[in-house]
């Protein structure tokens, strides 16, 4: 099998991963919806969907570390070290070209994602804080002192242990 034929079964590789991000984008798109409708349900099928997108796109991954091994014992190159400008100089220009392409829209794809992931984040964090003040809202009816306002944040450091309200002996 020569270098050629290995770029080839690559190029369809990641050709198969353009397509599974492309649908984890829409699922992320689905579930930006589902968090600003506040629909739980539909929120937790589009999740669980995008867990057997990402399984999928693992396998691929799989895949692609397989044929990049096989070039790397072709080349003598380590396959860590293999990226789409060392595997530009091994080939001629169609395949070059379409290599570049792909690793454009995979570029592409993967800030698209980043980004309506951090939006979806937000969204989230959001979420929380309109609950954390309906409960607030809902303690103060009974007569309950505020408690104190937690902070969000993957930093936050405390000892004390998460916020739980008690409303009628239920948690």
């Amino acid at each position: 099998m020569g270098i050629d034929t290995l770029i080839k079964e690559l190029l369809q590789i990641l050709k198969k991963e353009v397509q599974s991000l492309n649908t984890v984008s829409e699922l992320l798109i689905l579930e930006e919806k589902s968090l600003i409708d506040f629909d739980i349900k539909s929120l937790s099928e589009h999740i669980e969907k995008q867990e057997d997108v990402y399984s999928s796109i693992a396998c691929l991954e799989k895949s692609r570390k397989d044929v990049l091994e096989k070039i790397g014992e072709k080349t003598g190159v380590e396959p860590e070290t293999l990226c789409v400008s060392k595997l530009s100089e091994m080939i001629d220009n169609p395949l070059r070209k379409q290599l570049a392409e792909t690793r454009h829209v995979l570029d592409t794809v993967y800030a698209d994602i980043n980004l309506k992931k951090t939006s979806n984040t937000m969204l989230i964090r959001q979420g929380i804080m309109f609950v954390e003040s309906d409960i607030d809202i809902i303690l103060r009816a009974f007569g309950k002192t505020e408690p104190e306002k937690p902070v969000y944040s993957s930093k936050a450091v405390t000892d004390k242990p998460s916020r739980s309200y008690r409303i009628d002996g239920r948690m």
